[in-house]
């Protein structure tokens, strides 16, 4: 709720520079879904007076505006005006709005909630504010009341933090608020009470007189009886002012009769409360549990059913725990919780699951029905006209995931899995990525102490890197770290930074890496296993899905990754230059696919992998760098590996030549980590190889400026050449660093656009 900014589905941002464009477009989604008659819209554009051509531009802007979209109808023409449609979730000030009333509506039993919900709303909200709206009279009106509405969002994110105790942080924001509004009393009410709270009766009273006399001032008249009523207070040390933990929100000031949350319901049965204990150093996903509570929380004509997934050990199960305890309040008739464990030696079958929930919501043994269809339709009429959570932990496929659903508003279904097929129709899916840098040191100081994390900051960082920032992994390192607290923290990022040994590591009793992993490696077919083995000896960073066609020999094996992809197995990590999706393993299941083999067998595949994907490389770059403007070649030498031959190039999908052929430059920026690794890794036993694969990178390097690189590369192509004694790579790589100079000089030819030719200095 700045500029205005359109993504498309792909994240791709839709180019829009024509001022009026922007404002008409803005203006359409101020009032999204809703009809603007034509004359409105021309007041608000143009305010009074417009350009006598006001019509025919509009018509333009409408038109330009039309074709911005994969779908025109988006634009649509109504009796009343024009509408621009969106769907729920595509536009911010939709999720403003949303967040805020669910905020608001948890402030009174869940300040936390509140808090977190408000702060994500604001969180919204850019500089400058709506900059693309027209100042326009009529335009200006209109933005009064979103401002007034962000205003009031803010006063509520104050009352949620007051009640957190939190009066000590939100001073300075406070007096920025009555800064930029100081006619605004309640800003001067909420400032005057967190500065009590902290201790400064003084500054309290100063603030009130400063408030008077600017009121007297600007105004003529007096502070409000709000104002008045609490300078009386301050000045009478009332003690309900003071900051009590577990409080209610009382937006007068004081505390509310009774404890926040208190259940009044009558009922012969109490509401069943199933829930895990929340874990007491739960650590960061701020935004997700935002995100759930909203989502799970909000109002609607059908019930909200949300699935998060992710890889074994990042935290599922946790933050949906952790989520739903924050909800509690929404759901006042019951949490429930059913351990599906479809990933687990014993997995419970759908009919059993809803026994279970049914003998929970008080259903007697001998009523519940025999066949899983009665027992669903049976969960749906206890569910109806009531709140209630379900939470369904590792579930299994979409039918078991659709049986559990409540048939009508009211409550909600909360599911984790492994895999990402099992969110049912409707469904909205929380991927879960491993914690930040910063998280995973917050999570570490929270189970083994801020000291010793502070004394050690780069060991602490170095195991936090070898647990790939997975919150199992941490919690397992952790746990390890407590139970030795004289044990340097330098010491056990030497251990567990071994990584033949670091999986050993990271067990502790029945909690570890291995045991998450297990079942998910062991629910793949042998061709999605063989492919995860030979991608984990690969040893990649991010790549194409066209690395498994070669290594599984098949020149269509994109469903493979597809399946690794759904079991949460690959990460997808966005679309390259190229437009070709990528991937990456996590770290700690490549070291578990490899860990069970025979040492030599895993060394015999290794090698494999490596001079399978070598082929493709040495084939690819070839042909990218016939793309690539070049003048002369200096010849190739002979200290080196042959040519691949053509059946690792049969195996390469059609479209990534065609990729090649459109942009060379591209294929070449979106590989070059990969074909890096690869080079250096020859560089070690095969300098002539490694040599004729950074020859074909060298004219590419060289028209974008990456000389240092270029200059890095034949340097240690040259050292490992000599140290070989493979004197002819040798002169190869010290006349290239000499065109590298050439180059840098400015001594060499600009590079033309040629069929033949190559590159090289123009002496």
């Amino acid at each position: 709720m700045g500029y205005l900014e359109i993504r498309t589905d792909d994240d791709q941002v839709l180019d829009v520079t024509q001022p009026q464009q922007r404002a008409l477009l803005s203006i359409l989604l101020l009032h999204a879904n809703r009809p603007v008659p034509k004359h409105r819209l021309t007041d608000l554009l143009w305010g009074p007076g417009p350009p006598a051509s006001a019509c025919g531009m509009l018509r333009t802007y409408l038109w330009r505006a039309r074709t911005l979209f994969d779908d025109p109808s988006r634009l649509r023409t109504h009796p009343g005006g024009y509408a621009l449609h969106v769907r729920p979730g595509e536009l911010d000030l939709d999720d403003f709005r949303r967040l805020v009333d669910i905020g608001e509506q948890a402030l009174a039993d869940d300040p936390h909630t509140a808090s977190l919900l408000l702060r994500q709303a604001l969180g919204l909200w850019q500089e400058p504010v709506l900059g693309d709206l027209p100042p326009t009279a009529a335009m200006e009106a209109e933005a009064i009341h979103l401002m007034d509405r962000r205003r009031l969002a803010e006063r509520s994110l104050v009352w949620a933090e007051l009640a957190l105790g939190r009066h000590h942080e939100i001073v300075p924001r406070l007096r920025a608020m009555a800064a930029a509004d100081p006619l605004n009393e309640h800003a001067w009410a909420q400032l005057m009470l967190a500065l009590y709270r902290s201790g400064r009766q003084a500054d309290a009273l100063r603030t009130y007189t400063r408030v008077r006399s600017l009121l007297a001032d600007e105004c003529g008249v007096d502070p409000g009886p709000e104002l008045r009523r609490l300078h009386r207070r301050i000045l009478d040390e009332d003690d309900t002012l003071a900051y009590r933990s577990g409080e209610a929100v009382d937006r007068g000031g004081g505390r509310a009769d009774g404890p926040a949350g208190a259940d009044t319901r009558d009922g012969p049965a109490p509401a069943p409360h199933q829930l895990p204990p929340d874990i007491p150093d739960f650590t960061g996903r701020e935004a997700e549990t935002a995100r759930l509570v909203m989502l799970l929380g909000a109002a609607g004509a059908a019930p909200p059913v949300v699935l998060v997934c992710g890889q074994p050990g990042v935290g599922k199960t946790a933050l949906a725990v952790h989520a739903a305890h924050r909800l509690c309040h929404r759901f006042p008739d019951g949490q429930l919780y059913v351990q599906l464990g479809a990933t687990t030696d014993s997995p419970k079958g759908v009919r059993e699951a809803l026994g279970e929930l049914l003998r929970s919501l008080g259903v007697a043994a001998g009523a519940v029905p025999e066949s899983t269809d009665e027992r669903a339709a049976l969960l749906r009429t206890r569910l109806s006209g009531r709140r209630v959570l379900i939470v369904a932990d590792d579930a299994a496929d979409t039918a078991q995931a659709r049986r559990l659903l409540p048939g009508m508003a009211g409550s909600a279904l909360l599911l984790t899995s492994r895999m990402r097929l099992v969110a049912p129709p409707g469904a909205t899916l929380v991927g879960l990525e491993p914690l930040s840098p910063a998280e995973s040191s917050l999570m570490l100081e929270r189970v083994i102490g801020r000291r010793r994390v502070a004394a050690e900051p780069e060991a602490a960082r170095r195991v936090t890197a070898a647990c790939a920032e997975l919150p199992l992994a941490l919690r397992v390192a952790g746990m390890r770290l407590a139970a030795r607290p004289n044990w340097p923290l330098h010491t056990f990022a030497e251990i567990i930074g071994d990584r033949h040994g670091r999986l050993d590591v990271l067990e502790a009793d029945d909690v570890g890496v291995r045991a998450r992993l297990a079942p998910s490696c062991a629910a793949l077919d042998p061709r999605a296993r063989r492919a995860m083995r030979l991608l984990a000896h690969g040893e990649l960073g991010d790549f194409a899905s066209w690395v498994v066609t070669v290594l599984l020999g098949e020149p269509h094996a994109d469903a493979v990754v597809g399946t690794l992809v759904d079991h949460c197995l690959l990460t997808p990590v966005g679309v390259d230059v190229t437009g070709e999706p990528r991937y990456r393993m996590p770290e700690l299941l490549r070291l578990y696919v490899t860990s069970d083999q025979d040492g030599a067998a895993a060394a015999d595949e290794a090698e494999v992998v490596r001079e399978r994907l070598l082929d493709a490389w040495l084939v690819l770059a070839r042909a990218a760098d016939r793309g690539v403007a070049r003048r002369w070649r200096p010849a190739v030498p002979e200290e080196t590996r042959g040519e691949p031959d053509g059946t690792v190039a049969a195996t390469i999908p059609g479209r990534v030549a065609t990729r090649i052929t459109l942009d060379a430059s591209a294929w070449f920026a979106a590989e070059s980590a990969n074909l890096r690794r690869v080079v250096d890794r020859e560089c070690a036993v095969r300098p002539g190889t490694a040599a004729r694969l950074a020859d074909r990178q060298f004219a590419w390097q060289r028209r974008h400026g990456l000389l240092d690189e270029a200059e890095r590369t034949w340097q240690r192509i040259a050292e490992c050449a000599v140290r070989l004694g493979q004197d002819a790579t040798a002169a190869h790589a010290r006349l290239q660093l000499a065109c590298v100079d050439a180059a840098r000089a400015g001594l060499c030819a600009t590079p033309r656009s040629a069929v033949g030719g190559g590159y090289g200095p123009a002496v």
